[in-house]
Parts: structure tokens; sequence; C-alpha cells
């Protein structure tokens, strides 16, 4: 079952209904029906987590870009491995205070590390603050799925990220 991110998604009793539908037609006998066990996973424990990342640098690399470049301590390698393809978007809201009111402007969100494939978004723009600086901090929300796991250990020395828990 999905969890929201960017955009939200459907509530588990729709999925639920949707998927008894289709038992019930393939299986319109209730003593030949299977028994559906799911596992539920994302729609759980994405919402449990925040990955918190600093940004390294803000850069042009051109006048005539419209997009500035955000460089970020954590990456594809450092637990948002599930940015391949820009599969998963996450909500990302800054430190910076009153971020509603601020002006923004679209961004390419890259890692910290020198490979190439270490860029989570170029295609899809992120509007963010255009007053975002080195050392403000972006916070990818949902981010309680597999994200601590899938960060690597010292990928180009880089320590794998810290995972705090609240009780």
């Amino acid at each position: 079952l999905p969890a929201c991110y960017e955009l939200e998604s459907r509530p588990v009793k729709d999925y639920a209904a949707k998927i008894s539908s289709f038992i019930s037609y393939y299986f319109p006998d209730p003593d030949t029906r299977p028994y559906i066990v799911m596992e539920p996973g994302r729609s759980i424990a994405a919402d449990s987590g925040v990955l918190v990342a600093e940004v390294i640098t803000v850069e042009k690399k051109t006048h005539y870009e419209d997009h500035r470049w955000v460089y970020l301590d954590a990456g594809k390698f450092n637990g948002l491995i599930e940015t391949i393809d820009e599969s998963i978007k996450y909500r990302i809201t800054t430190s910076i205070k009153n971020e509603e009111k601020c002006e923004t402007g679209p961004v390419i969100l890259a890692g910290p590390t020198c490979d190439s494939m270490d860029i989570m978004y170029e295609e899809y723009k992120y509007e963010l603050p255009l007053e975002l600086k080195s050392g403000d901090r972006l916070y990818f929300h949902s981010a309680g799925a597999y994200t601590s796991t899938y960060a690597s250990v010292c990928f180009n020395g880089f320590p794998p990220i810290k995972t705090y828990t609240l009780e």
C-alpha cells in the first residue's frame, strides 16, 4: 500500500474496496475465495521518518539557466536511493523561516558524491526558496520506509547516515 509523498495517495479503504471487488469477481463462490494477506509497508512506515539534509552549496552552472543546482550532504548513496529515475518524489520543506512567503525558483537536487548518478531530481524541478544557501536544511518528509537501510556504508568516504529514534 502506498504512502503519501509529493502527491497524496488514496485512502487505504479505497484500495481495500477495489481489491475486494476483484476477488469477489474472480472468485464468486465465497467458499473458494483465497485468504488475502497484505503487507502494508510504506503506508505505515513512511510517515514515521524525516530525512534531514544540509545544503552544501547552491550554484548555477550557466547564466542562461533558470534553475539552480542544490548540492546536499545526502544523496542517492546516503539514504535517497529510491529517487532513482525520480520514482519517489518526497514532500520537501526547508529550515527557512516563513518559507511559504518566500519567492521560489526551480532547482536540481544532487548529492555530495562525485558519482554522476548522484542526482536525485533533474527532470522534476522542486520549487525552493531563492534565498536557500549553504547551511540551510532540507527535510524529506515520509522518509521512514527504507531510507536508512538503503544507505551505503562509507561510499566515497561518506559515513552512513545517522538515525535517531524518538520515543
